[in-house]
């Protein structure tokens, strides 16, 4: 029964053999809440007929009312599926704006897939992945930056990121952009008066002010775009890669930082022999967390490809966590390899980027410090831990905070606008770019019929961040990322 739905996508499905799309006149169908045993589940049916699909399976008959919620039986032929709760959503007071029902079931996963079941021998097929969503800008109830908060909320693994994303749900973002874009349609009027009416022209914004008004618009826009960074932080986490000489606390750090043994700690030098992944919520910042095998020159042919994915994952990483013990003296080869993770020496590897960052720590703070520490790295931020203990972690995790997010969270997130994903930075950049070509053209005395061919472009990337300009594949490609459900 729980594998009965893969067939009727094919079977039940309306598409448009001009070009391929489902016609949005099918009744859809899904589960909506995760895999797996709960109290309650719920599937989604919407569509032109979700009413008449769900009657047909649903005991005993009743006359819905709109935001009602009503109680009774998923029935399929003669059998009884589950004991439910239904409440009916009539067009347009709905996620999609079209009728939906959604059914609030016991949540195990044979009862779910039974319900879904039910619907789908009815008249229903199985949603693509965030069709519901995808109605949802369809029908003009939200806009593409919208939609895309709804996936930013599902995988939010902080509270900021659910605050930007609440945010950018409740239209933010939006209003931003299409207040940008409103201000380049104002001066595209104004060349086109200048350009088709020169008798009103005196009524035309002049170059002087346009050229004025350009200067506080790519501000507002430019400050927009700085906040990409953190977006990208927030949504995706830092890549963070814990390196260090052997037996030096990488893997009891690993442990602290998670709050469970995950890594194998032990004294003997090489127990780490590959990397291992962790995910981990320090405050506003999710952690992608690598713990790596101790660098060192070794004949161990095993414990040498450990070493070699080491190099690997500083190649790769955002941040790098050095650890180094202070209960024995400092190493040359620690320097060595500090030298070549900040750049200032030749070697083999280094971190990525410019947004690269080192983070040196000094372990075993709980045992008498060896000869050599003082004075080491002036001019070096150096924090000093226990892992063993976990004394100092709060410093650190404060540290990694303030180097990725640099305050811009603070106090105000549920009101900052903030880009969390490439597309709308890529598309921002691209309008900021034009501007200032067609600013630089104002200035030049080039012809307006001419600038203005950058501020339609401008105008034409703002529009495809909000969905205005954009076509069918990309946004085919945005909702194929979405959860079956949403």
């Amino acid at each position: 029964m729980i594998g009965h739905f893969t067939g009727h996508k094919a079977d039940t499905a309306q598409s448009d053999s001009a070009n391929g799309l489902v016609l949005e006149s099918d009744v859809i169908a899904a589960i909506a809440t995760p895999p797996g045993r709960g109290a309650v589940g719920i599937v989604r049916v919407s569509g032109v007929g979700a009413i008449e699909v769900f009657s047909r399976i649903f005991k005993p008959a009743t006359r819905w009312e709109s935001h009602r919620m009503y109680y009774g039986r998923v029935v399929s032929g003669s059998e009884t599926v589950d004991e439910v709760m239904a409440c009916c959503m009539l067009a347009p007071r709905s996620y999609t704006r079209e009728d939906t029902v959604e059914i609030y079931a016991h949540g195990g996963i044979a009862t779910l897939y039974g319900v879904l079941n039910a619907a789908l021998d009815n008249g229903a097929r199985l949603a693509l992945p965030g069709e519901f969503t995808k109605r949802a800008f369809l029908n003009g109830r939200i806009n593409l930056t919208q939609a895309e908060a709804v996936m930013d909320l599902i995988s939010a693994a902080s509270g900021a990121a659910r605050r930007v994303g609440l945010r950018q749900l409740g239209g933010g973002l939006g209003r931003r952009v299409a207040s940008g874009r409103d201000k380049l349609l104002t001066w595209l009027a104004h060349i086109e008066l200048s350009i088709d009416y020169p008798e009103h022209e005196a009524e035309a914004m002049n170059r002087e002010e346009i050229l004025c008004e350009s200067e506080s618009w790519l501000a507002d826009m430019e400050s927009l775009l700085k906040t990409a960074e953190v977006g990208r932080v927030l949504r995706d986490g830092i890549k963070t890669a814990i390196l260090g000489r052997p037996n030096v606390g990488k893997s009891t750090l690993l442990n602290a930082i998670i709050g469970e043994d995950r890594a194998i700690v032990h004294e003997i030098p090489g127990t780490t022999r590959d990397v291992l992944s962790e995910s981990v919520q320090l405050g506003d910042v999710v952690l992608q967390l690598m713990d790596t095998a101790g660098i060192r020159e070794t004949e161990d042919p095993i414990e040498s490809i450990g070493v070699e994915k080491t190099y690997q994952a500083a190649e790769e990483a955002e941040l790098v966590i050095y650890v180094m013990d202070r209960s024995k003296p400092p190493e040359v080869e620690d320097i060595e390899i500090l030298n070549r993770l900040q750049g200032t020496a030749d070697g083999e590897w280094s971190l990525r980027g410019e947004s690269s960052h080192v983070i040196i720590v000094l372990n075993k703070c709980d045992l008498y410090p060896a000869d050599g520490w003082d004075g080491w790295q002036a001019g070096t931020q150096v924090h000093y831990i226990s892992a063993q203990n976990r004394n100092g972690l709060d410093n650190l995790y404060e540290a990694i905070q303030h180097k990725f997010l640099q305050g811009q969270l603070s106090g105000a997130d549920a009101e900052s606008d903030i880009i969390t994903r490439e597309r709308h930075k890529e598309l921002l950049q691209s309008a900021i770019d034009h501007v200032y070509r067609a600013m630089d053209d104002f200035r030049a005395g080039v012809a307006e019929d001419l600038v203005s061919i950058g501020l339609r472009e401008a105008y034409t990337a703002l529009g495809e961040i909000l969905g205005l300009e954009v076509s069918d594949d990309i946004v085919d490609r945005i909702f194929s990322e979405f959860c079956l459900g949403k």
